[in-house]
């Protein structure tokens, strides 16, 4: 059984449940065909939590919808289910001991990345150390980013470039505040470069460019026309902004709205900045310090010098990040304009 339907869960759980606790295989439920949660063996919550508890990865999320509580215990079979307040959340037992849990999709996803952080910070020195060295040294995801360093340091073809977790291309525009209508057309970037040679307008400037690479939704757009509110705050969060008249340009990470503050490795721990400029980078020098929230960055950049033709600094600290998040932009389709975009609403 790989899924089954919340109500079934709820009027006739005993099988489910056994299913659970014989195999130690999750179960995805649904409601209504839309993913509602994951049912999931106690032991393995118990594990999930012991390694959560362990790193600050923002707030734990909770259900997004509040269901009507069942009234007290319910039995069946050997089981006994207890429903949390929310009504979405339940824990399963037997002969009292707890043998599954429910959990919402959200918070599992919150669960699994701050244990898979904390499970590779109480590795053997040795150990972590070279698990980090093959991270660093895989290849980039598709195209990369770097690629696109030297335009971007340029304010071309974009001011801010942005990569979220969470949120699809369609939802991140909307809460950008992206117009409906361009998106539901599929408004395509070359059609408003073509429109500004046409015209002499120069729309291009005030539109907002999306699309999906492997796990991630980016955003391209100026800085000056978008109000980038995400309610709730993705579970990643990456935003790299150029101001070439004040030579700034500088690099953000949140996890699930909580700032990572990457400060340098020269800064003493009161002196912490909003941001990270990459300026500040110097090829051959570790940028953040080992015991920063970002320090894991340094071997990612380290093989990105090493192993890469890149020699500007933007671009070698670009080479780094798509090595250590994965990251990709689509440099054929932004060079020639065939990726969506978006006007910004009319209010």
């Amino acid at each position: 059984m790989n899924s089954v339907e919340l109500r079934e869960l709820t009027t006739d759980f005993g099988p489910v449940i056994g299913i659970v606790e014989e195999t130690g295989e999750r179960v995805r439920v649904t409601d209504g065909g839309e993913p509602a949660g994951v049912l999931l063996p106690a032991a393995e919550l118990a594990e999930l939590e012991h390694f959560a508890q362990r790193v600050h990865g923002g707030p734990r999320p909770r259900p997004r919808t509040v269901r009507e509580t069942p009234a007290g215990p319910q039995r069946q079979g050997p089981y006994t289910r207890y429903a949390y307040t929310d009504g979405v959340r339940m824990t399963f037992t037997r002969d009292r001991l707890v043998v599954a849990e429910l959990r919402t999709v959200d918070e599992l996803d919150w669960l699994e990345n701050n244990a898979r952080t904390a499970r590779q910070s109480f590795m053997d020195p040795k150990q972590a150390a070279a698990f980090e060295e093959f991270l660093a040294r895989q290849p980039p995801v598709g195209d990369g980013i770097a690629w696109i360093a030297a335009d971007w340091r340029q304010q071309e073809p974009f001011t801010v470039l942005e990569f979220i977790k969470g949120p699809t291309p369609e939802e991140a525009a909307l809460a950008y505040g992206a117009d409906a209508r361009d998106i539901t057309d599929g408004l395509l970037l070359h059609q408003v470069r073509d429109r500004d040679a046409r015209e002499g307008t120069d729309d291009t400037y005030q539109v907002l460019a999306f699309g999906e690479a492997g796990e991630w939704t980016w955003l391209g757009y100026h800085d000056f026309s978008f109000s980038r509110r995400l309610d709730p705050p993705p579970r990643q969060q990456i935003t790299l902004t150029a101001t070439m008249a004040k030579g700034i340009y500088d690099f953000r990470y949140s996890e699930d709205g909580v700032y990572q503050n990457p400060f340098p490795l020269e800064d003493s721990a009161d002196t912490r900045r909003d941001m990270y400029e990459l300026i500040w980078y110097t090829p051959g020098q570790a940028p953040f310090a080992p015991d920063a929230p970002l320090g894991f960055l340094n071997a990612h950049i380290r093989r990105a010098e090493e192993h890469t033709d890149w020699t500007d600094g933007i671009a070698l600290f670009f080479a780094g990040l798509e090595r250590a998040f994965g990251l990709s932009l689509p440099r054929d389709a932004i060079t020639s304009g065939h990726v969506r975009c978006a006007r910004p609403a009319q209010r």
